[in-house]
Order: C-alpha cells, then sequence, then structure tokens
C-alpha cells in the first residue's frame, strides 16, 4: 500500500489545492475510497463476508482450545462473521444470534434463515427489557451498520477517530435514531457453553442482563473492547480475563490488533490448563 504521507505537487502546494495532507494508513485511505467511491464499500464487505467462511480473528482459536461445542450465543451478530467462524470451528454446535441493526438482520436472515441449529433474533438485548433507541450511522456512501449503538457519541466515535479516518467530514455523516425492541439474555433462559458479546459500548448492559445466565451456566465469555467497568462486573462473578494466543491462553487483556478478550471462570480456566 503507497504511503500517502508522501505527496509532491508540481505549481500549487497543498494549500492552494485545499487537501489535508498528513501520514494516514492504508486502512483510512480504504475508508475514504468507501465513503466516495461509487461501488467501492460494497465490495469490501462482499469480499470480507466471503473470506469469512474460511478465516477469522485469531482470537477465535479459543472455541477449540477450550473444545467447545454446546450452545453459542452471538450477541452483536453483524453480518454474520462470528456464526461463519462458529460454524467451521464448531460444526456440530448450536448457535443463537442476537443483532438489532435492521438491515443486518434482514441478511443474516437471508443467508442463515435456512441453516440448522441457528436462530436469529432481530432485537437488542440489555439490562431492562422494553424499547431503545437506537442509532445507525452512514458516512457518505458507506452503511456503517458495523457502528450502530445505542448512543449516538458511540456511534460516530469511532469515524471521528482521526488515526482511523483520512480527512473525516462531517458534512457527509447522517445517523438514523430508531426505536428497536431490547430483552435481556435472562428472559430467553438459554444454557450457553460459550457467549460472544460484540456491542459498541453496550457490553456492561447487555452482561447485567445475562447476569442469571453466567451465574448458572458459567459459559466462556468472548468480549469485544471490555471497558475497566467490565472487568470489575466480571470480575465479581469470578471471571478472570485472557488473551487468546497461538498456544491457547494468556492471563490479563488482549492486546495489539485483537477486539476480543476472552472471560472464563475458574472451571473453565482448569480445562485450558490455566488453573
Amino acid at each position: 500500500m503507497p504511503n500517502y504521507s508522501q505527496v509532491t505537487f508540481v505549481g500549487e502546494t497543498a494549500m492552494d489545492v485545499g487537501l489535508d495532507i498528513r501520514p494516514v494508513s492504508g486502512k483510512a485511505f480504504a475508508r475514504y475510497l468507501y465513503a466516495h467511491a461509487p461501488g467501492a464499500a460494497w465490495l469490501r464487505f462482499a469480499l470480507k463476508d466471503i473470506a469469512a467462511y474460511c478465516v477469522a480473528k485469531p482470537e477465535f482459536a479459543g472455541v477449540r482450545a477450550l473444545s467447545l461445542g454446546g450452545l453459542f450465543v452471538d450477541v452483536g451478530a453483524n453480518r454474520g462473521q462470528s456464526i461463519a467462524a462458529f460454524r467451521r470451528l464448531a460444526p456440530g454446535a448450536e448457535i443463537v444470534a442476537f443483532e438489532p441493526e435492521p438491515l443486518c438482520a434482514a441478511l443474516l436472515l437471508r443467508r442463515f434463515g435456512a441453516v440448522p441449529r441457528l436462530a436469529l433474533h432481530a432485537c437488542a438485548l440489555g439490562r431492562d427489557e422494553g424499547e431503545l433507541s437506537f442509532f445507525i450511522p452512514r458516512y457518505g456512501r458507506w452503511d456503517c451498520d458495523g457502528m450502530a449503538a445505542t448512543t449516538r457519541e458511540e456511534a460516530t466515535l469511532w469515524l471521528r477517530d482521526p488515526g482511523r479516518m483520512f480527512r473525516f467530514d462531517e458534512s457527509l455523516l447522517r445517523v438514523e435514531d430508531r426505536r428497536v425492541a431490547c430483552r435481556k439474555l435472562d428472559s430467553f433462559a438459554l444454557s450457553p457453553d460459550l457467549i460472544k458479546v460484540h456491542a459498541q459500548g453496550a457490553e456492561l448492559d447487555i452482561l447485567e442482563g445475562a447476569r442469571e445466565t453466567l451465574r448458572r451456566t458459567r459459559p466462556a465469555l468472548m468480549c469485544a473492547f471490555p471497558s475497566a467497568d467490565v472487568v470489575e462486573f466480571l470480575g465479581r462473578l469470578d471471571y478472570r480475563p485472557y488473551a487468546a494466543t497461538r498456544n491457547g491462553f494468556a492471563p490479563g487483556l488482549a492486546g495489539g490488533d485483537a477486539t476480543f478478550t476472552w472471560f472464563l471462570p475458574p472451571a473453565r480456566a482448569e480445562t485450558a490448563g490455566l488453573a
């Protein structure tokens, strides 16, 4: 990928042509194209959807390290990346997936609606039952369905990060506010082997609504970018954080490019040779 911080102008300066010239990553420039180039976002995510059937984030290797294979709960199923990974790593597992964003929920139904041992719920999860506002951002030509969140700030925070977006333009940002049904995970009376949560800052609310499930079944957890409050909450339930590695697990929060930290109760940790 070219280094777009190295730009030479002949006869004009960067100020003359009104460009914001600064060091950016290839990913940041690609996101600029998603917003501005027709079809760029569609092509990128179509390729990502295909790749999901073959590869997954390294953290998913923990599924095999723990020999998981019962019921998996996928909270924040998005476009089905985790569903595809779970079906490949644990073919016999049953999956219950939750996705409140309407376009993603419809996509999941088309893609997985006929798959056996897989149930889809087009609702949000939280600490209370009822309805909540769900904020869905669109940036230029890019439908940012994976950034939808329960607050407007959380839904746009990622896009406003200059390290992630090249030449962010506020005028291109639109945020739709939708009311969606919200349930507590406890109300489904599930007995999961694994719960995966990726919910753009709503992880604590979701886990609080799953308190009895966590106490009763003691599942393994995969939590995206856990906050200090999430770590504290799970610690009170005797869950400890682990980073998935090539050789199994290492104590502590996942770092680097990892999305998910695993949280294990003592019996699960013992299975992984960590107790």
